[in-house]
């Protein structure tokens, strides 16, 4: 059985008995196995530094570079008469610059040609630090997470695309069903009621009204005998409505007193009785006032005091 060295991908026969790698490479003399360590064996050979060996191949490509010039130097040389003088017309040598860029482009074109051959190394295998150092860079391009890769995947279908906006259009309608089916509720909460007022003028459709009993504020108030009807009593005050939004008209309840305190009669009047007819609106806007003005029968004699409350 063989296996593949991860460092120069050259085929290693594994032992038929325990069906294990030898611990180095035979070619670039590279740890193969964990359980043996370069300390452990002193013999061992260290692993190929590949930044001494890539180093040393660059001088020799300096080298071969300096010596190949030198003979287009002597190539061009017009005091040598070898071809003329045997009647052989010679070819022009091509200038240094050109000879130079034809060098650049072999030397890219090897490089090309080098880089892949560093391989990565196997799964839970020792990595030289020289092979560590000069790993190749698009390693990390295509082990790194989705997230930091560059954009040249796939492109995103148009159904792909249209899924956020879809989504969040989904979410607005369920949190604008959710507000017109508990706006009863919502409507009673002040913090709520200015949204769902604009979401009903949009949409058309109704609120509660707004009921604030506390809001109605006692401007004035009398209650005196009956200039002309004995045993009648006559009842006056004004009120306003301090809430943020208009109200239906309240009810009104009047409480009399007799002089020790004792509640001697009490009763609650609709709009229509202590307006003296229909009111000519249905609510009483913030900020308006109202006037009541009724006659009613004394309960009790000695009446000396009385109170007035919203319902």
């Amino acid at each position: 059985m063989f296996i593949n060295c991860p460092y120069c991908r050259t085929l290693v026969a594994t032992d038929p008995v325990t069906d294990l790698p030898p611990t180095h490479c035979p070619q670039c003399m590279s740890l193969l196995r964990r359980d043996a360590t370069v300390e452990d064996d002193d013999t061992a050979p260290l692993p190929i530094d590949l930044g001494d060996l890539l180093e040393s191949r660059a001088d020799d490509a300096a080298e071969e570079k300096a010596t190949v010039r030198d003979a287009f130097r002597e190539a061009a040389d017009p005091d040598a008469p070898d071809d003329i003088a045997n009647g052989i017309e010679a070819e022009t040598p091509p200038s240094e610059d050109a000879f130079d860029d034809a060098l650049d482009r072999e030397e890219e074109r090897g490089a090309e040609v080098v880089a892949p051959a560093v391989a990565e190394p196997a799964a839970g295998a020792a990595v030289p630090v020289a092979a560590a150092a000069v790993a190749p860079g698009n390693r990390r391009s295509r082990n790194a997470p989705s997230f930091v890769r560059g954009a040249g995947g796939t492109p995103a279908s148009p159904r792909e695309r249209w899924l956020p906006a879809i989504a969040a259009m989904l979410a607005l309608l369920l949190g604008l069903q959710w507000l017109l089916a508990d706006r009863a509720r919502l409507a009673a909460d002040p913090q709520w009621r200015p949204v769902l007022n604009a979401v009903c003028k949009a949409l058309r459709c109704e609120l509660p009204p707004w009921r604030e009993p506390a809001a109605f504020t006692l401007l004035q108030r009398d209650v005196r005998q009956h200039p002309d009807i004995p045993g009648a009593l006559r009842v006056s005050a004004t009120f306003r409505n301090d809430a943020r939004w208009s109200q239906p008209w309240p009810s009104l309840r009047l409480t009399l007193s007799d002089v020790n305190g004792r509640p001697a009669g009490e009763r609650s009047f609709r709009a229509e009785e202590y307006l003296g007819g229909p009111p000519s609106q249905p609510e009483l806007a913030s900020g308006e006032s109202a006037t009541v003005a009724m006659d009613i029968l004394e309960p009790a004699a000695r009446i000396v005091a009385y109170d007035f409350s919203f319902r």
